[in-house]
C-alpha cells in the first residue's frame, strides 16, 4: 500500500477507532511536523507504572524538558520518578515539592528584578497537588497504543504556521472559536503541560530559558500541549476537513496541499485554469 492509500485508509476511520499511530502519522503528513508528538502521562497511581512501555533509562537525572527532547528526537519512552528530576523550577509544578518563598523568589528575580512579582510567578503557575504525582512517562505518541494506558497531554514542538493549522482543527473539533493561553516568566514547559491538563483544553507558549537550552527549542519554533482526551478529535477534525476540502492549508479558499498557495489575495498574476 502507498503512502496516499495508506492515508485514505487512515482517513476513513471513525474517530474511535484512530489509534494514537493514525495521529502522528495524520500530522506528520499533513502538517509535515519536523518533530513527532510526545504524549505525556502524569502518574497518579504507583501500581500503573508497571503497564507503561519503557526503551531507555536515563543514567543522571534530567529536566522535563530534555525527557521531551529525548521522546520526540530519539524515540526514547522512559519513566521519571520524582527522585530523578534535575529542574528545580519544574518540582512543585508537578507537586514534588512545597514552594520555599525565599529560594523560588530568589530564582524569578533573574526575570522580574521585583520581590513581589518574583514570588507571585511560583505562587501563580499551574501545579498539580503536592504528592499526587508519583512520577511522569514520556514517550513518542505511537508507544501509546502499546503502554496500556492514554497520555494526559500531548506535546508539540512545531513552527507557528503549524501550530496555527493545528489550532484551527482543534477548536473546530472542540466547537471553540477561540482560545486563550498561559504565559509564565519560566516554566513554559513544565507549567505549560499541567496548564492544559488542568483546564482541559490547548496551551501555547514559548521557549522559556530552561526550555531553550535543556529543552533545544529553536528560537522559530513554539511548545504546544493537547490535552490527550482531545488529540484523537483534533486528528479526526483535521482529516475530515482534508477529506472535504482535498487538502490541509486554509491560505485562500483551502483545501491546497500544504503549505497552500500563498499570494496576496486578488493578486492578477496568479490566474490558471485546470487542465
Amino acid at each position: 500500500m502507498g503512502l496516499q492509500e495508506a492515508m485514505a485508509a487512515i482517513a476513513a476511520k471513525s474517530r474511535s477507532q484512530l489509534t494514537y499511530t493514525d495521529v502522528v502519522d495524520t500530522y506528520i503528513y499533513y502538517i509535515r511536523l519536523d518533530f513527532d508528538p510526545v504524549g505525556v502521562k502524569f502518574c497518579a497511581d504507583e501500581a500503573e507504572i508497571s503497564k507503561y512501555k519503557v526503551n531507555a533509562k536515563a543514567k543522571a537525572k534530567l529536566t522535563y524538558c530534555q525527557h521531551l527532547a529525548m521522546a520526540r528526537g530519539g524515540h526514547k519512552s522512559i519513566f521519571m520518578p520524582a527522585s530523578q528530576l534535575l529542574c528545580e523550577n519544574a518540582e512543585p509544578v508537578f507537586g514534588f515539592r512545597e514552594l520555599d518563598q525565599g529560594k523560588d523568589t530568589k530564582r524569578h528575580m533573574k526575570y522580574l528584578r521585583d520581590e513581589k512579582l518574583a514570588w507571585e510567578a511560583p505562587l501563580g503557575k499551574a501545579k498539580l497537588p503536592p504528592g499526587s504525582c508519583y512520577g511522569i512517562y514520556t514517550a513518542p505518541l505511537a508507544m501509546f497504543d502499546t503502554s496500556g494506558v492514554d497520555p494526559d497531554v500531548v506535546s508539540f514542538m512545531l513552527l507557528p504556521y503549524q501550530a496555527y493549522q493545528v489550532l484551527n482543527d482543534y477548536m473546530g473539533a472542540t466547537g471553540r472559536s477561540s482560545l486563550t493561553f498561559n504565559h509564565t516568566p519560566n516554566s513554559a514547559v513544565c507549567s505549560g503541560s499541567v496548564w492544559a491538563f488542568n483546564h482541559n483544553t490547548a496551551n501555547m507558549t514559548t521557549m522559556c530559558a530552561g526550555s531553550k537550552t535543556s529543552g533545544k527549542t529553536d528560537m522559530a519554533m513554539l511548545n504546544l500541549f493537547v490535552p490527550g482526551t482531545q488529540i484523537k478529535d483534533s486528528a479526526a477534525q483535521l482529516l475530515k476537513r482534508v477529506t472535504e476540502m482535498g487538502g490541509p492549508s486554509v491560505l485562500g479558499k483551502g483545501g491546497e496541499p500544504w503549505p497552500g498557495m500563498d499570494v496576496c489575495k486578488g493578486c492578477p498574476l496568479f490566474k490558471y485554469e485546470v487542465v
